[in-house]
């Protein structure tokens, strides 16, 4: 057998598949991609979940890489370029496995460039789908950990590059990643991009909704969509119209809306080390001082009228209470009311005499 007639591996496919993508396919190469498209029912629809579209490019690539190109004849030299109908409807179907990340690219936008490179630039991409009923830790290259739910999918490199640490998550997972300010960490999830030095957090981006939830326990990351970037500002960078999230931060990216929201994690935690935790007993104690307290020890921002309420005293234990308790009482207490307004309590009180 000659070398034009041995199977291609999959790293391979995906090569020809960029160069397609680029205009750069000889004709040899490029009958290679349309006689894995021929092996496909045109006629049929693309499948609708992500699972179903892995399972059906799993089975028409070992079609692919039985078959040889010596009987598939020249594409003529004016189609070369032409991006044909079913071609099309074959790359719609790659991009929602995951691999076809250069129409994936809005026009104008660079930053998605960053996850074309997750496949071009490294040469093992892993995956690893926890089939099982309990969480499974993944350990990556650089020792960075990730706790994955069942049901959910990551793709990642054996090994990262020299420049950044990319991978791939379809559903929920933990991520625990280990600070290199030299190598920035980034989590692809749908449309959504979660970029970090070095932190825990959480990501949840289930394949049937699109909106993406980051929530983040230490440190801080940077969360953005190229899709936010409009037309009249093709050129800004995604991530400076993104969010910056902190411990007990989160933010859901409504995919719709194309919009950002952001708020505090369900269960705020504790951010201090337990001898640091200071008392939430008071007696007739300045307002100030419980807003304060909240404020070290949860890492949160309290807006209230300083003037306004420089009066209120109060009178309560709430050492054992959460966040929330703790605020809904002091409210009660002082016939004040709050909201949660891109992650900060604004309390709205009347003052008190």
């Amino acid at each position: 057998m000659n070398e034009r007639q041995k199977p291609m591996d999959r790293a391979k496919y995906q090569e020809l598949l960029a160069k397609y993508l680029k205009g750069e396919c000889s004709d040899e190469e490029r009958a290679v991609l349309d006689q894995w498209y021929a092996s496909l029912d045109s006629n049929v629809d693309l499948p609708a979940t992500d699972s179903e579209k892995q399972r059906l490019l799993g089975r028409n690539w070992q079609s692919l890489a039985d078959r040889t190109i010596r009987d598939r004849p020249a594409v003529p030299m004016h189609q070369r370029f032409r991006l044909r109908p079913y071609w099309a409807a074959a790359v719609v179907l790659l991009v929602g496995c995951g691999l076809g990340w250069y129409l994936a690219r809005p026009s104008g936008s660079e930053i998605l460039a960053q996850r074309e490179s997750v496949l071009e630039s490294q040469t093992t991409v892993l995956e690893r789908i926890n089939t099982s009923a309990q969480p499974e830790r993944l350990v990556l290259s650089d020792r960075s950990v990730v706790t994955l739910q069942p049901g959910s999918t990551l793709r990642y490199p054996a090994t990262f590059a020299s420049e950044k640490r990319e991978v791939t998550l379809i559903g929920e997972a933990f991520f625990e990643v280990e600070k290199n300010p030299h190598q920035p960490f980034l989590v692809y999830s749908h449309d959504l991009i979660t970029k970090v030095l070095g932190t825990s957090f959480r990501i949840k981006a289930n394949p049937g909704d699109r909106n993406v939830q980051v929530a983040v326990q230490t440190g801080r990351v940077s969360v953005y969509s190229p899709k936010l970037v409009t037309e009249n500002r093709v050129k800004s960078d995604p991530e400076t119209i993104g969010v910056v999230l902190t411990p007990n931060q989160q933010v859901t990216y409504l995919d719709q809306e194309h919009r950002l929201v952001k708020t505090l994690v369900e269960k705020p935690a504790i951010l201090v080390q337990p001898k640091q935790v200071p008392t939430f007993t008071f007696q007739n104690a300045p307002i100030a001082d419980l807003i304060t307290a909240i404020e070290k020890t949860y890492g949160v921002d309290v807006v209230y009228d300083e003037e306004l309420m420089a009066n209120c005293h109060i009178t309560t234990s709430l050492d054992q209470e959460n966040l929330y308790d703790k605020l809904t009482i002091m409210c009660k207490l002082l016939g004040a009311t709050y909201k949660i307004i891109d992650a900060q309590i604004v309390i709205s009180s009347p003052g008190c005499s």
